[in-house]
């Protein structure tokens, strides 16, 4: 399986933080939000990684390169604009094949265990939602039976960024710039074509220099 990590985007929230070098390479105990996904997909049996830049894109290939160094090989999927969430992954639908792949937004920090992950032949998507932050009460979607749904008077959840997705789900898209759960998993979810999971270890998504801050805390405390 290969992986996408969705490293193109502004950080508009971690401001000042970011203003001379992309998200991604913000360091969380002396080491790069991206590298950390990237040796956990590693250790995961993952090698094969493609990611997507914009926003100072010429820095995370200038410190990643091919990945040889860390024992993975990169690919990269260069964006003129920002094509938003869907957009960015269509966009290197090239590089990643027929296959399911593994994507995962490079301000997520996690625990979860991402050996041996794979989709059923009969879905499009699966996604690992978490508990609603305190930032985000109302949660993006709901878990019912397995299936998610854009549906309210259920269990509400918030995506952690973290999926396998089929490129199929891509398919009928005609657009350049579109958002990932709008044009492409909300379509699918009515049809009970993507499952979920609630993973209640740790899935850190990092957008304000108070979500840093209490990450770095977490990792060092053990």
């Amino acid at each position: 399986m290969k992986a996408l990590i969705l490293a193109a985007g502004m950080g508009a929230r971690l401001r000042p933080l970011n203003l001379d070098l992309p998200k991604p390479l913000i360091e969380i105990k002396g080491k790069p939000l991206i590298l950390w996904n990237i040796e956990k997909l590693r250790n995961s049996g993952i090698t094969e990684i493609v990611i997507n830049l914009f926003y100072k894109g010429e820095q995370i290939k200038e410190f990643l390169g091919t990945g040889s160094d860390y024992g993975v090989n990169i690919l990269y999927s260069e964006e003129e604009e920002l094509l938003g969430t869907g957009g960015g992954i269509g966009n290197a639908l090239d590089l990643l094949g027929k296959d399911p792949f593994l994507m995962i937004s490079a301000d997520v920090w996690t625990d979860f265990n991402m050996t041996n992950m794979a989709l059923d032949e009969s879905l499009l998507a699966h996604l690992i939602l978490k508990n609603n932050p305190v930032s985000h009460p109302e949660g993006d979607l709901s878990l019912q039976k397995g299936f998610v749904r854009d549906s309210f008077g259920a269990m509400r959840l918030t995506f952690s960024g973290v999926a396998i997705m089929n490129p199929y789900i891509f398919k009928n898209i005609n657009q350049r710039k579109y958002e990932l759960w709008e044009s492409v998993l909300k379509p699918a979810c009515s049809k009970e074509l993507v499952t979920g999971e609630l993973y209640e270890g740790t899935i850190f998504n990092v957008n304000t220099p108070e979500d840093l801050e209490r990450l770095d805390a977490l990792l060092h405390e053990g």
